[in-house]
């Protein structure tokens, strides 16, 4: 007989190579009624005793414990099930069946499960949401805008309360509250000048509804996005901006402009009232010297009129001489040998020269100075000059 044959004590029975008889799909039936055993085990009821009062209610020691572990177990369920956790960008709303009770902050907390419940909501996260169309201006022109409105939520309570779909409100009162705007604005302020004030307005009145309304919503910022002309006028509108443009790049120019001279014509202002200032000096100076010396000769001239007077003659004519090249030769003195220092009389019509020279420099600035600020230039007074009646010239002087 083959090693896998059936015996007659196996017949009926099959047996594959390994030793193990066929294993067929596992019987419900006799699984249930193992786990009855070990319930029955653990509330102590032996097998084939009835579970039901008819055979008294005496409880036993297994059966206590066993109670007592299910509610242990509930309740640690229940506790742990409770308890949540809010992040510090978050707040949550409690509610006991049904009605709000309280808000809470960051941190862990419990609440009691099927009797209250919790809202959590990102009351720091700022969203946008974006809102336009085509719309008309005060000066019955179509204009597309757009706006870019950044919020948040600023009360968890009103957020989830008063409104039923806040995001739906806030678009709806910002498309609102745009044309309304825009409506009160001419198409030039909407395109160029004007978008600053108009997104301020825009905020302002978005802000005013949601607080009527108790939306929970905080406008945090607003931008002014693309703005549009129509097509006819969009040429004549791109020269406008750019004709704006250049008057404001002509106004930074002049400004720098004027920045850079004003400082050059205050130094040669003050330049020149310096000078004014020295030259009134040194005249008052001079002439008190003068009235000295005429004050110190006056009682020689009391004594002796005639020679006083040649004697002041004379000085003045060498005073005047000493600043000039002309020579003066007594040709009736005889054939006298005259030394004429060239050298000197060369290097002083220089230095005499360049010094005229820049007396009239500065002369010149000043006049063009006086006719810049006072109009045109006055002509300086000339220097008081001694009128005498003619006298004799005396040779050999």
């Amino acid at each position: 007989m083959s090693w896998n044959e059936p015996g007659e004590r196996d017949k009926g029975k099959k047996k594959d190579p390994w030793g193990k008889d066929e294993e067929g799909p596992p019987n419900i039936d006799e699984a249930l009624r193992q786990l009855q055993r070990k319930l029955r085990a653990v509330f102590g009821q032996q097998d084939g005793q009835s579970s039901g009062f008819g055979q008294g209610n005496k409880a036993t020691p297994n059966k206590t414990f066993g109670f007592s572990l299910i509610g242990v177990i509930a309740l640690v369920i229940y506790v742990i099930s409770g308890i949540y956790v809010v992040e510090p960008a978050e707040e949550a709303v409690i509610c006991r069946l049904g009605k709000y009770i309280e808000t809470v902050g960051p941190g862990p907390h419990w609440i009691a499960p099927l009797i209250e419940t919790k809202d959590i909501v990102n009351v720091q996260e700022v969203k946008t949401s974006k809102h336009g169309g085509q719309m008309l201006t005060k000066d019955e022109n179509i204009v597309s805008a757009e706006i870019a409105v950044q919020y948040r939520i600023n009360s968890a309570e009103d957020y989830l309360f008063s409104l039923v779909q806040p995001e739906k409100s806030l678009q709806q009162v910002s498309e609102s509250a745009l044309r309304a705007v825009v409506g009160q604005s001419t198409l030039n302020e909407v395109l160029t000048s004007g978008r600053g004030e108009i997104g301020a307005e825009i905020r302002k009145q978005i802000q005013q509804i949601l607080d009527n309304y108790h939306s929970g919503l905080q406008i945090s910022d607003l931008a002014m996005q693309q703005t549009k002309a129509p097509e006819e006028v969009k040429a004549a509108f791109d020269d406008a901006i750019k004709a704006q443009q250049d008057e404001e790049r002509l106004v930074n120019e002049a400004e720098a402009y004027a920045r850079k001279i004003i400082p050059i014509a205050e130094g040669r202002a003050k330049r020149t009232f310096e000078e004014a200032r020295a030259y009134k000096e040194r005249a008052i100076l001079e002439a008190q010297g003068k009235t000295a010396k005429f004050a110190e000769v006056l009682p020689q001239y009391q004594r002796a009129p005639q020679v006083t007077r040649d004697r002041l003659f004379i000085d003045t004519l060498q005073e005047v001489y000493t600043n000039t090249s002309k020579i003066l030769i007594d040709v009736n003195g005889g054939n006298n040998v005259v030394y004429l220092p060239l050298d000197k009389i060369i290097a002083q019509n220089t230095v005499r020269s360049s010094s005229r020279e820049e007396d009239d420099g500065s002369q010149q600035s000043m006049d063009k100075t006086s006719s810049t600020i006072n109009g045109p230039s006055r002509s300086m007074s000339r220097r008081p000059t001694y009128e005498d009646a003619e006298r004799p010239v005396r040779g050999g002087a």
